[in-house]
Order: structure tokens, then C-alpha cells, then sequence
């Protein structure tokens, strides 16, 4: 069916005749009856319902009168019988009682041989539909309405919105706006959802699409009870949640808004329309702990709107994230810092390949040569002191056990780091951790033990500093909070850039050299504010593969 409203009615020329597909007459392409049972939400039979079959396209203001055929009332069983008079059209069933206390529509129907008999349909109470008017509506002539019914109202000079009453419970196709006389009609916005006995406010009229995503943090969801805020939530896209050909290409009319429809700003990490996938950030001043209920709204289907897609905006320094680097380009293309530092990534000569990641795309290290250096971190915002306060983040894939030292990411190994290497004393465990090193007084540590790593699986692994205090997180969780010093006389270096996947340079007070990852890393973060339990849960079962907090 073409969404795009064409109407009935064509205009008669000297000479000519009007050619009406509901009059009957020769134009007629069958008579199929159609049949069915009208009952209410308990199942009961529900009589006195009129019945009414519309043509799906069908315009209040310009269709031509249905015939009587098309119009029943429901016997004491709530049985109807309609003829259809063109087979070859979609019909849409809108049944209600006279006052309209009670309504319902069963959309999509088509004839099929003689007699089409249709599911039962269950009236319940209305709903409201209060939609936002287009920027260049006539006020004076314009209508809004709901094709396939006889629901609609006159702007009558209104330019904000137009309240659409009695409205039947479900998902409408689309509502449509047009001016009187004219024979285009153009759709405000595609499958609204009503819901009996509220009020469903369809918001930003010049984009067709529409869907809401629920951010469950309840017991059911993430699981997580405080409030979060200015956190970067993660929206997976793929063929089971969303067109992509409805969209623009690269994602560029996408937006978001909270609920109270104040736009919020987003990232585009990956559009890829070929796979049907992609992953966006979308910046949540706050995130409701212990909460069901609350919802963002994503937008799309505007061919006017340009891109703004901003990740800078998204990864606010103001919020304390000061690099933050997805991973997700392809060969020697520079790692690029999401943050407003742009802290962007050198990768090495023989650069780290690119896979499928935690989060989209990342790079795979080939435990011998790759890694990608964060040019201008050296003596830059990423210059933590002893006892400072940051927060520094990853997700690893280790390819093997093998008893070496692999870095993920860090600044040397005399300053700070998140490493995967062998457990101290050497033995056949593998351990996780977070390292801060002190003046020639050596390495804190905090680490995974007694909980040991497994290959081939990704981990989300976070490191927090608050001062004299240390933490560490595996998937969401805290696992240590003591530190263990080891010894060293080195002085503590800061001379080296970040590095992602292996040292810069080689450790000047230990026999580990450059320590190599050997697998793939993705989505790391260094901010300079600590992070509470509550956002770095919130973060793993946000990104983890089975999402626990968006909820479509």
C-alpha cells in the first residue's frame, strides 16, 4: 500500500465522468462478504457495536461516503457481515458503540474468495492522540486525521497541536495531515502506539518514525539502584529492533529526546546498513536507579535533517572523561578519542587488525608488535600524580593463558596501568590488574585473585584510584579493594605517552619488557574522577552482550 495518501476522488472534466471505486456500478471487482465477531476484553459477545470497513487509505474529509454495505451493527452474539466492494483493496475494520465509549480497529484486511472471516475484534476504552503540528501547516485549512477511519480534526488556527479524541487502543499505521481541497496527504508519523484511557503525545512532526526504549534498572534489567548520571547509554540497532532503510544514510536523522522531549546528544560509532547494524551513545543526564518505567524516544525518517552525531558532547571532559577510544577503525587508521581532548591513536607499524568487538568494532593485538600510542598524553591531562584521583577502563579478550605479562592499557609501566599477566608468585594462574606505581617505592596492586581469567571470553575490567585508596572491578563488580606492594627502586616515570596493547618503552625496574597483549581490546576510558559501584555496574550490563538495561 502506498503511505502516501493519493485519496479517491478524481475531479470531474467537461466530457468526463467521475469514477467512484465505492458507488458499485460496472467498476465493481467482486462483492466479498466479510464476517466476524466483535467482543470485549473479558471475550464476551459485544452487541450493538457498529462496524464499519474502511479502505486502509480512506480520508474522512475527501473519500467518498462507504456504502451501506460496508456498514454493521452487532447482533446479540456480536456477530457482523459487511461486503466489501473491491477486492482488490486493503481494508481496515473500525468497530464502536454510538458514543464511542468503546472502540477498536483490525487493520490489513484483505478479501479472499467469497467470505473473509476475520479474528474476533475486542473493543476496549479509547485513548487520546495529542500530536504536534508541522512547521508549515495551513492553520486555516488544514486537517489531521487517521486514514481508514472517520477520526479527525481541523487545525482551525491552532499552530502547537491538534488533540485527536476516541481513538481506538492498539497501534495506528500512520496519522496523516492534508488541506482541504487538496488531493496530498503526508504522514506525520508511522505505528503510534495508543493506550486506553491516556493521553499519547506524538512529539517532532517532521520525523515519520518514532519508538521508545525503556532503561530498565530494576531487578528485572540492570539490576542497579542509585541514580547515574551523565552516563553514555549504549543502543544496539540490528534487523530485529529496527529499518535501517527507513533511515537516512550513516544514521544522519537520528536523534534522541528524554521525556519531556528536550533532545539529547548522541554518538554514532558504528552505522553499517549493509549488516543491518549499529551502535550508538546517547548521553542520559540521569539514569533512574530501581526504575522500569523510564524511557528515552528515538526518532528517525526525516529526509531534511542533517547529522549530529558528537561524541565530544556525548564524552564530556566536563564530566571527567578525558579519553575515550572505541577502537572501532579499520588498519592504520588513527584510534580516534571520542572525548574533547582528541587524544587521537597512532597505531604501530604493523598495526593491530580490526574484529568484532565487546561494543561494534575493535582491534586484535597480535601479542608480539601491535599496539597504538595516545599522542600528547605524556605530559597532558592523562598525567596522574601519585595518589590521584581517575578511573581507567577496558574490555579484553585474551587469546591464550600463557603465563606472560600483557598490557591493556596504561602510561608506562612506573606510572599506572591495567594489565593481564601472570600471578605473583609465578604459577599456573592468570590474573587481571590495576596498578598504580609510587617513587622508588614500587607497584600497588589490586587484582582479580583468587577469581581467575578465562581465554577467549570478553571481560570488562576497571581500575579506580580515590586518593590513598584502590578498586577493582571485573564485569561490574568490585573484587578487590586492598592494595599489595611489590617492591621497586625506579623512579617513577612519566615520560611516556598512553599506549593500548603494549609499552611505549621498555620497564626500566623489571624483566617483563614490553609486555604484548596477545587478543583484542575494546572501548577504553581514562577519566579523572572516581566512578561508584553503581555507574561501573550499570556499564558492564549496559555493554555486555545480552543487555540487561535497554529494553525495546
Amino acid at each position: 500500500m502506498n503511505r502516501v495518501l493519493l485519496g479517491f476522488v478524481l475531479v470531474s472534466f467537461i466530457g468526463c465522468s467521475t469514477f467512484d471505486p465505492l458507488a458499485g456500478g460496472s467498476s465493481q471487482q467482486g462483492n466479498g462478504v466479510v464476517v466476524g465477531k466483535v467482543v470485549d476484553k473479558y471475550g464476551s459477545a459485544a452487541p450493538n457495536i457498529v462496524v464499519k470497513l474502511y479502505p486502509m487509505d480512506y480520508n474522512p474529509l475527501r473519500s467518498a461516503a462507504i456504502p451501506d454495505s460496508c456498514i454493521d451493527t452487532t447482533d446479540s452474539s456480536g456477530n457482523y457481515m459487511l461486503k466489501a466492494p473491491h477486492s482488490s483493496l486493503v481494508y481496515q475494520i473500525y468497530a464502536s458503540n454510538i458514543l464511542k465509549t468503546v472502540n477498536a480497529l483490525a487493520p490489513n484486511i484483505t478479501i479472499s474468495g467469497d467470505t473473509t472471516r476475520v479474528a474476533n475484534v475486542v473493543v476496549s476504552v479509547p485513548g487520546t492522540v495529542k500530536v504536534a503540528i508541522p512547521d508549515n501547516a495551513d492553520s486555516s485549512n488544514g486537517y489531521i486525521y487517521i486514514p481508514g477511519t472517520d477520526i479527525f480534526v481541523a487545525l482551525n488556527g491552532n499552530t502547537e497541536f491538534a488533540v485527536l479524541t476516541s481513538v481506538p487502543e492498539g497501534v495506528l499505521s500512520s496519522i496523516q495531515y492534508s488541506v482541504a481541497g487538496s488531493i496530498v496527504s503526508s504522514v506525520i508519523r508511522y505505528d503510534v502506539s495508543v493506550i486506553a484511557d491516556d493521553i499519547v503525545t506524538v512529539f517532532n512532526p517532521a520525523w515519520k518514525y518514532a519508538r521508545s526504549i525503556i532503561l530498565n534498572t530494576s531487578v528485572s534489567g540492570a539490576a542497579v539502584a542509585g541514580n547515574v548520571y551523565d552516563f553514555p547509554v549504549l543502543i544496539r540497532l540490528n534487523s530485529s529492533n529496527f529499518d535501517c532503510t527507513q533511515a537516512k544514510n550513516g544514521g544522519a536523522d537520528i536523534r534522541f529526546t528524554k521525556q519531556d522531549n528536550a533532545f539529547l546528544p548522541y554518538e554514532i560509532e558504528r552505522w553499517d546498513a549493509g549488516n543491518k547494524v549499529a551502535e550508538i551513545w546517547v548521553k542520559a543526564d540521569t539514569v533512574h536507579g530501581s526504575d522500569s518505567m523510564q524511557s528515552l524516544m528515538m526518532y528517525w525518517g526525516n529526509v531534511n535533517a542533517a547529522a549530529q552525531s558528537n561524541p565530544a558532547a556525548v564524552f564530556d571532559t566536563a564530566n571527567g572523561f578525558q579519553g575515550v577510544w572505541h577502537l572501532a577503525e579499520a588498519g592504520n587508521a588513527v584510534a580516534k578519542d571520542a572525548s574533547g581532548n582528541h587524544y587521537d591513536g597512532t597505531p604501530s607499524d604493523t598495526a593491530p587488525a580490526g574484529a568484532e568487538g565487546a561494543v561494534g568494532w575493535c582491534r586484535a593485538f597480535n601479542g608480539v608488535s601491535n599496539y597504538i600510542r595516545m599522542n600528547g598524553t605524556a605530559a597532558g591531562k592523562l598525567n596522574f600524580q601519585e595518589n590521584d584521583i581517575y578511573t581507567i577502563s577496558a574490555w579484553a579478550y585474551a587469546d591464550t593463558l600463557d603465563n606472560g605479562y600483557h598490557l591493556v592499557v596504561g602510561k608506562s609501566n612506573e606510572q599506572y596501568y591495567l594489565k593481564f599477566k601472570t600471578s605473583v608468585p609465578a604459577s599456573s594462574s592468570m590474573v587481571w590488574e590495576f596498578v598504580e606505581y609510587h617513587n622508588r617505592a614500587g607497584w600497588y596492586i589490586t587484582n582479580t585473585l583468587p577469581i581467575l581469567p578465562s581465554a577467549k571470553a570478553w571481560t570488562c575490567i576497571v581500575g579506580v584510584r580515590k586518593g590513598t585508596a584502590q578498586y577493582f572491578y571485573l564485569n561490574g563488580e568490585l573484587v578487590d579493594s586492598t592494595i599489595s606492594v611489590s617492591g621497586g627502586n625506579a623512579p617513577r616515570y612519566t615520560g611516556d605517552d598512553v599506549t593500548i596493547g603494549k609499552y611505549l618503552s621498555v620497564p626500566a625496574d623489571t624483566m617483563e619488557g614490553k609486555c604484548p597483549f596477545p587478543g583484542k581490546i575494546d572501548e577504553v576510558r581514562i577519566s579523572n574522577v572516581t566512578y561508584g559501584a553503581d555507574w561501573i555496574k550499570l556499564c558492564y550490563m549496559n555493554q555486555k552482550e545480552q543487555d540487561a538495561l535497554v529494553k525495546w
